[in-house]
């Protein structure tokens, strides 16, 4: 495993080539005076939001470099992308998903990080390749924008309590859409006045992500009349329209312990929380359901990555900074806390969530029986037909809107948005 800190001895041997070839070594310093030390430096680390891993970064990068100090910048208002590079203070380092880059590549603040790899020999086949696949489809030319650092995953979590309560089968791994369905029907009901809800299925995003469908095609048309769409809003409405089954709020009813069935992303530290706050819930998890379409998929693929800003003035320490992030070392207790590392490493996937007390007899394989969807072409415009998308979903369930004409007016109003963005 390589180092990219320069040690004390390191820095002293430096120094000596720095001095040019042929020439006598400099001698060394008399005892008991301290050889030079880096100056201290702080890089900014730009942020959407809190993440669980957060201090842990910090605190791990501080240790191993104590000169230098993440400063984490969260987003809001006065401290959007823009707000920053006006007053001349947008970060060192950016910490994002996958599929955000747009807002980020039109400002051109994303630095193409291949000439450091090449410099630092930094070995990119360790890392995930699916992973690596949807970075790379950022780079119009080749160019490499970031590395990713873990990788999300959606499975299907369930209320055992539930179950048991109602005398119905726990869910099985490698279930179908349908299957799911079915156990939702049974599931749904209202009991001593409480209503109970068999599954929820999140929302349209969730919705469609393992068919790895373009919300915008290249042209920079919207794309939602495509067959794909009609599969999983049919799915959708099966779901939420099975009675007592009203689409919720995501995760909220299932914490309360009203809901059955939850699919979504990664949410293991709640779980976490819950029990160490002797309130823990009964709970286990399976393979998110699938479609005919697409076996074996679970939601698309989702890394957290770091990034270097193209304003930086630190992009070499920046670079450390993430080289050891994705180190062994580092990876392996990000994998411990439930993060599933972005190292293709058998030993470091065999401690997955080793810290996690709430895991100890949970079903964890369910995490890696499904390979990740590989990821759609994203484009800036992509918010802008979810978001119509999200309309159409809503008049499907809510008002009985037939599933294609819905389809269709969700797709020529959000081309109708987009062509007036493009003339902006």
């Amino acid at each position: 495993m390589k180092r990219f800190g320069i040690s004390v001895s390191l820095a002293a041997s430096l120094a000596v080539l720095a001095t040019g070839c042929g020439k006598q070594a400099a001698t060394p310093a008399p005892v008991g005076e301290q050889p030079d030390r880096p100056e201290p430096v702080t890089l900014s680390l730009y942020m959407p939001s809190v993440y669980p891993i957060q201090d842990y970064l910090i605190n791990a990068v501080h240790k191993k470099y104590p000169h230098i100090t993440l400063d984490p910048i969260l987003r809001g208002p006065g401290k959007f992308p823009q707000d920053l590079v006006a007053a001349g203070t947008f970060p060192d380092l950016i910490y994002d998903s996958t599929p955000w880059y747009a807002p980020l590549l039109n400002m051109n603040l994303l630095y193409n990080m291949n000439d450091l790899v090449k410099s630092h020999k930094f070995d990119l086949s360790k890392l995930d390749p699916l992973a690596m696949d949807a970075i790379k489809m950022w780079g119009a030319n080749g160019e490499l924008y970031a590395l990713p650092i873990y990788r999300n995953f959606g499975v299907l979590y369930y209320n055992k309590d539930l179950f048991d309560k109602f005398g119905v089968a726990y869910p099985k791994d490698g279930m179908t859409w349908d299957d799911a369905a079915e156990l939702a029907r049974k599931l749904s009901r209202t009991d001593g006045g409480v209503e109970y809800r068999g599954m929820d299925a999140s929302g349209t995003y969730e919705g469609v992500s393992q068919l790895s469908l373009p919300f915008v095609n290249a042209s920079g048309k919207a794309n939602l009349e495509a067959e794909g769409f009609v599969t999983a809003f049919n799915n959708l409405k099966t779901i939420y329209t099975i009675p007592g089954n009203k689409r919720g709020k995501k995760l909220t009813d299932f914490y309360k312990g009203t809901v059955a069935m939850q699919t979504f992303w990664n949410v293991l530290g709640n779980f976490e929380d819950m029990h160490k706050k002797g309130t823990p819930m009964n709970w286990d998890m399976v393979t998110l359901p699938t479609y005919k379409e697409a076996p074996g998929r679970s939601y698309q693929v989702d890394s957290q990555n770091l990034s270097i800003s193209s304003l930086s003035k630190h992009k070499e320490l920046a670079f450390q900074v993430i080289a050891y992030i994705t180190s062994k070392e580092v990876q392996m207790e990000i994998n411990k806390e439930g993060y599933i590392s972005s190292l293709v490493d058998p030993d470091v996937e065999k401690t997955f969530g080793a810290n996690l007390q709430t895991l100890k007899g949970k079903n964890v394989q369910a995490i890696f029986r499904q390979k990740s969807a590989p990821l759609y072409k994203v484009t800036e415009y992509d918010p802008i037909a979810q978001s119509f998308l999200e309309k159409a979903l809503a008049e499907v369930i809510n008002n009985g809107k037939d599933i294609n004409t819905a389809l269709r007016d969700a797709n020529e109003l959000a081309n109708l948005k987009i062509a007036e963005e493009m003339k902006k």
